[in-house]
């Protein structure tokens, strides 16, 4: 889940951040923690002791930065660059990777990343299944059961 978390966090910081300061041919734009905190966080459910994953969602080189063409100018804030008060400032060094980022990869007609709402639905679908067999090993061992054999 956790991971699921900031591939989320990192989508609507593309596509509320940084794709309308690519669009407005901007070469710098900011993001600052607090409201990525007010605007997604919170109407995900991710409780406020997240700060850091938020932090450390939006400054990952491998899934943020390089896919985006992105590379951090400078980081406002506490030592720690893990609090509310934090802001990154970005630019872009170069055009995304394949030229469609992160969101566009997993778009969907809806708008809504695909991969990402396909987790969504799928996160917890068994969960009512696993209980009613008493977890997940007792419902793995219910399964892989032979109800002919059981029979005879």
């Amino acid at each position: 889940m956790h991971g699921e978390m900031s591939n989320r966090i990192r989508a609507y910081a593309e596509k509320q951040y940084v794709l309308p300061a690519r669009r407005e041919g901007r070469r710098r734009f900011s993001i600052h923690v607090r409201e990525v905190l007010n605007r997604f966080v919170e109407q995900e459910g991710l409780p406020r002791q997240n700060v850091p994953q938020v932090c450390q969602a939006l400054r990952s080189r491998r899934k943020f930065l390089e896919p985006l063409g992105l590379e951090i100018e400078k980081i406002e804030g506490p030592e720690k660059q893990t609090s509310t008060t934090v802001v990154f400032h970005y630019r872009f060094n170069r055009a995304p990777e394949d030229q469609s980022g992160l969101s566009s990869r997993t778009s969907s007609p809806s708008g809504e990343t695909s991969s990402v709402a396909a987790i969504q639905r799928l996160y917890g679908l068994m969960k009512d299944e696993f209980a009613a067999y008493g977890g997940g090993e007792a419902f793995l061992k219910w399964l892989r059961t032979d109800p002919e054999k059981d029979r005879r």
